[in-house]
Order: C-alpha cells, then structure tokens, then sequence
C-alpha cells in the first residue's frame, strides 16, 4: 500500500505537466475572435476585456494598482481611456458603442486630472507634476478630442490641452528629458509627452513640429551604447544611467512612429536585433539586451529566459505598428494561452483577473490592431512539446513498470 501510495505521489506531477502539456499546445493557435455587426469587424474579445476593465474600476480597481505601481491609479486609467479612444476612432456617434465609450473616456480623464490623480506627484517640478504625470494625462486629453467634433469639444478642455502643450513644450527646450519625481528622469516619460506635442499639431495648428525637431536633434546626443534610448538618465545633464530595456523601448516605439516615422523605423531595427528573441519556440521581447543580462523589477515584471513580461506584453502592439505580423500573431496567442484568461459573455480577464493593469496593456495593444488578419508558427514549440511529453510518458511507464516487478 505504502509503495502505491508513493507512485501515486510521483506520477501525480507527472500527470499534471502532461495535461498542462497537451493544453497549452491546443491553446497557443488561438486565433482572434471577430465578430461583424453591420459593415464593422468587431474584435470580440477586445470589446470583453474593455467591458472587464470597466467592471474592475467600478470596483475601485485603479487605487488597489495605486498601492501596487508608484503611478499605478494614472497608468491603468490611461491605459483603459486610451484602448476606448483607439476602438472609437473613426466612428461616429450612432456607433452602438461610441455613447459607452465616450462615458468612459471622459470618466478615465476625470480620474486623472483630479486631485487624487495628482497627488503622487510633485507639483514643483521644473514641469509641473512631471513628465510621467503631465505626458499620459496630456496625451489622453488629446486622443479623447481627437474623437470627438470639433463643435462638441469642451472649451475648458481645449485650453487645457493647449496649456499643457504649452508648458511641455517649454520644459524640453531646457532639459530634453524632465523629471518624473525629484531626482530621477526616465526618458519613455518625455517621448510620451513630444506625442502629445505631435498630436497637438495634427488637431490644432502645427506649431511644434520644429520643437520637436530640435529635441529629437539633441536625443540623439544621449543614445547608448546600442544606438537606442536609455532606460534611465542623470536628472541633470541626461546622461544614461541604464541602457535601453525592452520594457521602455516597446513603449517608446509605439509613439515614435507618430513623433517621426524615420527615426523610428531606425530604432525599430536595432530594437528588434536587440530584443526581439525567441525561447523554445516562443516568441518574445527581452527585458535587457541580448550581450546583456538582469532581473525582473516593478518596471518589467517577471523575466523568464531572459524575456520580459511587459516588454512582451506591450511588444505586441509595437510589432503590429512596425508590420511585424507574424511576431505579433504569436506573442498575441502566448499571450492568450499563458496569461490564464477567464472569460464569460460579458467580459475577460487576464491572470484570473488579480492585476487589471496587465488587462488594461493587454487591451490596450488589442485596441491598435486589424484581427483580420492572423499568422503564427509554433512548429518547432509543438515539437520542443513532444520531446517532452515523451520523457513524461518514459517516466510514467518506468514508475508503473517498476511496481509491477515488485
């Protein structure tokens, strides 16, 4: 009985690992799930993570990620508005969702820029409140007036954007990387904020364009020693402090396409030759350069083989702007298979639903992408798969093979 019960207790992992096995390699060709209302190409499961994000801040969703992330109650409201902004775009207000979706842009906002909003933030910065606080709420405000007419714009909302366009555009011209909080300066902050001068001149009249240029002229005095932006600079002369990181460089290049598309495509390149990987079969965005090696902090989150799970997370919307579609299509389906989603006809949650800032990145990447089209390849993950599913099996047969001689 003894010797029963301790086959039972090593063959049970065993079991598990195969049933896991055989799972993952069913899950990981999940395509994306569309469906067509009228002549629109809905992404349904976009619209189920929209409608679980929104669930989760009824719930207060946003100050439980305040006591998890420094900037955690902006990030997810940002995140959250911004996928609405980028579902919204180009439809008008007879769209059966663009009512629901302005309420909850406009209440994303609202949460931003209250007193609440602020209050992480130090308001006697060179920019005021900073670069992370000043660039997410600024571009926010920007995409939300995008969608809307001009006739049907809040005035207040207009100045406001315009001041903070103004006051941006002031700081970058005596520091081309502003501080997020005294001391310390990241420069994926400030890309956010030239976005919003970028958005601005394409709403507005284009007044920036030359700022910009100038400011793009003086970064790439402060590349590292890849070519690419650093992670973190001296708060005082912009100097690196830490080499680019894939979790930075996947956001940066999502809004660098829109800054200046040339200057881009260049630092797309290296960021790929840099970042872009790919561990048994997987396809993934590295936290550090390949001739590189780190570990995971609250700005990557978990590192496994070297790849990053934001920077995977978020590398799928940057992979699908630089027209990598097959990369996309994989790390969208790694996405869908390891990142345990739950989903019932109303919505979707991502890792049982315990950190909705990983549904707000998710959705919000889901946001920017055309699910029409779908291609991936986990051929030589499927066989990585049976290799071990047969040393699985070889143990099993071993452990049942031996009780039978005893």
């Amino acid at each position: 009985m003894k010797h029963l019960l301790r086959i039972i207790l090593f063959s049970l992992p065993i079991v598990v690992l195969l049933v896991g096995i055989i799972y993952v390699n069913i899950r990981i060709d999940y395509p994306p799930q569309v469906e067509t209302i009228g002549c629109n190409l809905i992404n349904d499961d976009l619209l189920k993570e929209l409608k679980g994000l929104k669930q989760a801040l009824q719930a207060d969703a946003d100050i439980d990620m305040q006591k998890v992330y420094p900037e955690g109650y902006v990030f997810i409201n940002a995140l959250y508005g911004l996928a609405w902004c980028n579902f919204l775009t180009n439809k008008n207000k007879q769209d059966t969702y663009f009512n629901e979706g302005h309420v909850e842009i406009q209440q994303s906002w609202d949460k931003i820029n209250s007193e609440f909003g602020r209050s992480s933030f130090d308001e006697n910065l060179p920019l005021p409140y900073g670069a992370f606080y000043t660039g997410w709420s600024t571009y926010l405000l920007g995409k939300k007036l995008g969608i809307e007419q001009a006739k049907d714009r809040k005035l207040n909302e207009v100045n406001l954007f315009q001041q903070q366009c103004e006051l941006i555009n002031s700081s970058i011209s005596k520091n081309i990387f502003p501080s997020s909080y005294p001391g310390g300066a990241w420069p994926a902050d400030p890309v956010i904020c030239i976005a919003a001068l970028s958005l601005h001149d394409r709403l507005f009249e284009a007044k920036y364009r030359s700022a910009i240029k100038a400011w793009l002229a003086k970064v790439k005095t402060k590349l590292d020693g890849h070519g690419l932006i650093p992670h973190s600079v001296n708060h005082l002369n912009n100097e690196p402090t830490e080499t680019a990181r894939g979790s930075s460089q996947s956001l940066m290049l999502i809004f660098f396409k829109d800054i200046d598309a040339k200057f881009a495509r260049g630092q797309f390149k290296l960021y790929t030759a840099n970042f872009l990987d790919k561990k048994l079969g997987l396809t993934g965005i590295r936290e550090y350069p390949k001739d590189d090696y780190g570990i995971g902090d609250i700005d990557s989150g978990p590192v496994i083989f070297g790849l990053g799970a934001a920077a995977t997370i978020v590398g799928m919307q940057t992979l699908y702007l630089y027209e990598e579609q097959r990369a996309t299509s994989e790390i969208h389906s790694m996405i869908e298979t390891f990142g345990f989603p739950y989903q019932n006809d109303e919505s979707k949650t991502y890792l049982f639903g315990l950190l909705p800032m990983a549904d707000a990145f998710i959705a919000w990447g889901h946001s920017t992408m055309n699910m029409k089209s779908f291609e991936a390849n986990f051929t030589a993950f499927h066989i990585y798969s049976l290799i071990l599913a047969l040393v699985l099996g070889f143990m099993l047969w071993f452990l049942f093979k031996r009780k039978k001689h005893n």
